[in-house]
């Protein structure tokens, strides 16, 4: 009996390694992975993002790699066999019963990055992001005036703040546009302002090409004080009163009446306004590696995104997002909601600012491996 219990275990142990052959790992390790890249891609691009901006403050061009491709390889190996030596059986001669089982597994991940230069770095980083691609983000539900505080330079007569990095003090925002930031979020929470876009038309034997065409409603209210801020507002941007709509030009002065005129920020301008209110160490600065932080006064918005610095490195519990330079943590509080809101904004905007044709990561994970 104790022999046929040996040989019974020895079948049991190799019938469980050979279908375990026969399982796939690849859609378990499909639904794993996929969702663990995709984290760590947004994790990724956070980093790099606040890392341009940190880098920008040192008065170092940004640098921008594109993920092109991961591939996520497996590697699995099984084994099994069992033995018998001898006679065992027969007690008056010699044997062994033996076996053995083996498993290894390796994950070699590969990733490609591909820097973006040239005429696509100078498009997506330099070049002033048009208000008919900024406008629309107001209609998916972001807030209207920490969109307008990071990439309007200027709504009408209404200047925004001028960051800079180069130790000057820069230029505080204008009381009319601080105005215009408050107004115009208190009516999208009210339901009283909206984008219209016209989408541009092609030439024809008898008409001209239309370019692409953006309108800043303003919808008639039943509520009385949103209808005030309405006119206010109309006020403020200098068009007619009691219009509906006004259609968005670019540059500082409207061609005619019933247009609101926009200058808006590249990508770059956008950083280096965030940088110039960034923490950064008294050291650097008295060593003259940087300049001193720009402190808004009381009168101003807030910035919208403040990032903090320190020599030891912040927890998980603590940071949002970190990146470490020169020695130093910089760093977004995870309990400051307004900079991770604006933050994730600025992704929005960035992805919004890349005109190349390339696309995303393309991420390959086997799924029929055995």
């Amino acid at each position: 009996m104790k022999l046929l219990r040996s040989l019974g275990c020895m079948a049991a142990v190799s019938m469980l390694a050979l279908t375990s052959c026969a399982s796939s790992i690849g859609p378990h390790n499909m639904r794993r992975d996929r969702l663990d890249y995709e984290k760590e891609i947004s994790r990724e691009q956070n980093q790099e993002m606040l890392f341009n901006i940190v880098q920008l403050r040192y008065s170092f061009s940004p640098t921008l790699l594109d993920t092109t491709q991961i591939i996520s390889a497996y590697s699995v190996g099984r084994n099994s066999s069992a033995n018998i030596n001898g006679t065992p059986w027969n007690s008056s001669g010699g044997g062994a019963i033996g076996g053995s089982v083996g498993y290894s597994y390796s994950d070699s991940p590969t990733v490609t990055y591909q820097p973006v230069s040239g005429v696509q770095f100078s498009v997506n980083i330099l070049r002033p992001i048009t208000p008919q691609t900024l406008l629309p983000l107001i209609v998916s539900g972001l807030p209207v005036d920490i969109l307008m505080q990071l990439t309007m330079q200027s709504i009408g007569a209404a200047s925004n703040t001028t960051g800079t990095i180069a130790g000057t003090e820069g230029q505080q925002a204008s009381v009319r546009f601080t105005y215009l930031l408050r107004a115009l979020r208190a009516l999208q929470q009210g339901n009283a302002l909206s984008i219209r876009n016209v989408a541009p038309v092609e030439a024809t034997q008898d008409k001209p090409a239309e370019p692409e065409r953006t309108f800043i409603l303003l919808p008639k209210t039943n509520t009385q004080a949103i209808s005030d801020l309405q006119d206010q507002v109309r006020q403020a941007l200098q068009i007619p009163a009691g219009s509906e709509q006004a259609e968005v030009v670019y540059g500082r002065v409207a061609d005619k009446p019933g247009q609101v005129a926009l200058v808006t920020r590249s990508m770059l301008s956008i950083w280096e306004d965030v940088a110039s209110t960034m923490e950064v160490p008294q050291k650097m600065v008295d060593k003259g590696v940087t300049s001193p932080t720009i402190i808004r006064s009381a009168k101003e918005p807030r910035p919208p995104i403040i990032i903090h610095c320190s020599v030891t490195r912040p927890g998980l519990d603590v940071a949002y997002t970190q990146v470490e330079y020169d020695g130093y943590w910089y760093w977004i509080a995870k309990d400051d909601l307004p900079s991770k809101l604006a933050f994730s904004m600025l992704q929005f905007i960035h992805a919004l600012a890349e005109t190349a044709t390339t696309k995303g990561a393309l991420v390959t994970i086997p799924a029929g491996g055995r």
